[in-house]
């Protein structure tokens, strides 16, 4: 049976006939779907808040600083402003904002009143690359920088212990490495040196004790600014720190201590390829106020070379290169026979360039003392 058949069947059922069939065309343009009232929720039940208090928030710390870092310690960054309640599209610029705010917060650090800092002149000498006599001339402005009524006092930090010995300071004694506690008495472990200066020494000890230094100077970026303003220094006292090379933790908390900083370098390719790199670390420091100068070490006025890339450092650093020391083996032999070059070679180049340099640093520091007290 055919499909057509039985639908014939089905109209004659009926009464109709498939003469009379037509499609219904569906019409929607009038259609109106009956209208729904939404329900509300229930209003939530109001909560009182309590009246804002006077508790500070906590500081903000970099959120990419490395833990641990060199500046790990007590929270360096002020408040920020807080994020608005609303969010979309502006949450974007805000962001974009707040990093602006931190970069600017990372240059310039917590107010000085926040930190109780030593009254004396703190210089510190740092340098890129090594072997370029940071403890020669650390030693040098020791025994010249003497003020009336005050001390100069030279720390060394650096882990090669070098420095007590270009002060004369031969016998072995605690140092640094030995004290490293907060309430240990680094005043009381001064030892006297060439000229009248006082040196406290890195020490000698054990791997390990190198170790737990430098841990409690990684987990405590104020330990060394702490340590300084114990020992009850006055205003007419000078401390000179002696640094490795490179950016260390103990170079980095010497440039956040320093007033002064004195970059060493030498005459050489090395050492002018630094600059830029030497640039940018020196822009790490949290010390508001505090100056940058350069010193150019050994250079040898024999060779043609040497002479070219002084002009060139000249021509780079311009004033901020404060001093020049001429190529001396008075250096080496003063250190090796345990003499005062400025006692065992007064008249050397070397002597004469380290007192110029010596100048100009009591200049710098002290310009604003001398006038007042109008002294030359």
């Amino acid at each position: 049976m055919k499909y057509v058949d039985d639908i014939t069947k089905l109209f004659t059922r009926f009464g109709a006939n498939t003469e009379t069939y037509q499609e219904i065309q569906p019409n929607y343009k009038d259609f109106k779907d009956d209208p729904i009232t939404p329900v509300l929720p229930k209003p939530e039940p109001s909560v009182v808040l309590p009246p804002p208090t006077s508790t500070p928030t906590p500081a903000a710390f970099l959120p990419d600083e490395p833990q641990p870092s060199l500046l790990i310690g007590a929270p360096r960054f002020p408040l920020l402003t807080e994020p608005p309640a609303n969010s979309g599209t502006g949450d974007r610029q805000r962001l974009s904002d707040l990093l602006r705010e931190l970069n600017q917060v990372r240059r310039d650090g917590l107010p000085e009143t926040t930190r109780k800092r030593t009254k004396a002149k703190v210089i510190a000498i740092v340098s890129a690359n090594g072997g370029v006599g940071k403890s020669t001339v650390a030693a040098g402005l020791a025994k010249t920088l003497r003020r009336p009524g005050g001390r100069t006092i030279a720390i060394d930090l650096d882990p090669q212990n070098a420095l007590s010995s270009h002060l004369g300071i031969t016998r072995q004694v605690p140092g640094l490495i030995q004290l490293k506690e907060q309430d240990a008495d680094w005043g009381a472990h001064r030892l006297p040196g060439f000229s009248d200066s006082e040196c406290l020494p890195f020490g000698t000890g054990e791997m390990d004790d190198r170790h737990l230094l430098r841990q409690l100077m990684l987990e405590d970026s104020d330990w060394l600014n702490q340590h300084l303003a114990s020992m009850n220094l006055s205003e007419n006292d000078t401390v000179i720190l002696d640094t490795p090379s490179g950016a260390t933790v103990y170079s980095q908390q010497a440039l956040d201590t320093a007033d002064l900083v004195l970059v060493m370098t030498v005459a050489d390719a090395a050492s002018y390829l630094a600059l830029d790199t030497m640039t940018q670390w020196l822009e790490t420091t949290r010390r508001r106020g505090q100056r940058h100068r350069y010193v150019l070490n050994q250079r040898d006025d024999s060779r043609t070379f040497s002479r070219d890339m002084g002009v060139l450092f000249v021509r780079r650093l311009g004033a901020d290169l404060i001093g020049t020391i001429r190529l001396d083996h008075q250096f080496n032999e003063s250190l090796a026979y345990g003499r005062d070059l400025l006692q065992y070679a007064p008249e050397s180049i070397g002597c004469h360039d380290i007192l110029s340099l010596s100048g100009a640093v009591h200049a710098l520091l002290f310009a604003d003392t001398c006038s007042q007290q109008g002294t030359p």
